[in-house]
């Protein structure tokens, strides 16, 4: 059960963050969109997809990586602490988003400081690819845009690392990536229209109130669960 909802909990943030995103990686969504204007809708439809998924992808990556690196540190989900930790870890990360949603919370953009010096490297690499002309230049811009530093994606990161199995890590930041797929792959095609309405106080409040709820359900159950089983515990040492 931990770890579907994780997934799920992944792909609403995903949905729900995407405002996030449109600020991040809003720019270089719209300036694929600009360099594709004269083509078809389905031609700029293309473009946007490829850029999107080699986003997506980098991010799949980075939880592969990252949750390889916690497993091999020997932390485990057949623990059944662990998968608490897990659950708990994800509810925290919904409760930023929502934060973020709600009251404008900044502590998100705070964390991107982390990613700062990979990106120093990766940024000109990534701009010598602008204007793309290729479905290939789409998808290489994407791969590299997805190392972009965003307290987003570090949040979620943080959860799929905490898993400590690369197939639950990637999968949990693949479902993050598709989440966002809708806003930015519209973003391409429609351009601005959308960024206003998605950016909107009324959709962002919506947004958030809904990750709340599902925030303080993913929260309630594990900490319910290890107060009863520690008074369970405490129970047994009493009685031996």
């Amino acid at each position: 059960m931990t770890t579907e909802l994780t997934l799920v909990a992944a792909l609403v943030i995903g949905l729900a963050g995407s405002t996030h995103c449109l600020g991040m990686c809003g720019g270089i969504a719209g300036s694929l969109g600009a360099a594709t204007s004269t083509e078809r809708t389905g031609t700029r439809l293309l473009y946007a997809t490829s850029y999107n998924l080699g986003r997506v992808g980098s991010y799949t990556l980075m939880g592969v990586l990252f949750a390889s690196l916690v497993g091999l540190l020997g932390f485990s989900l057949s623990r059944p602490e662990w998968g608490a930790a897990l659950r708990i870890a994800t509810g925290l990360i919904l409760l930023a988003v929502a934060a973020h949603l709600l009251l404008d919370w900044s502590g998100l953009r705070r964390i991107e400081v982390v990613g700062g010096r990979i990106w120093r490297v990766l940024g000109p690499i990534a701009r010598r690819l602008l204007p793309v002309r290729s479905m290939g230049g789409a998808l290489a811009l994407g791969a590299l845009w997805g190392w972009l530093p965003c307290g987003l994606v570090y949040t979620v990161l943080l959860a799929a690392a905490v898993s400590g199995d690369p197939l639950i890590g990637g999968g949990m930041m693949l479902a993050f990536g598709l989440g966002t797929m809708p806003a930015m792959t519209g973003l391409t095609v429609f351009g601005q229209t959308l960024r206003r309405w998605l950016t909107g106080t009324r959709p962002r409040r919506v947004l958030g109130a809904l990750l709340l709820v599902f925030a303080l359900w993913t929260l309630t159950v594990p900490i319910l669960h290890l107060a009863d089983g520690g008074g369970h515990d405490h129970h047994e040492a009493h009685s031996e």
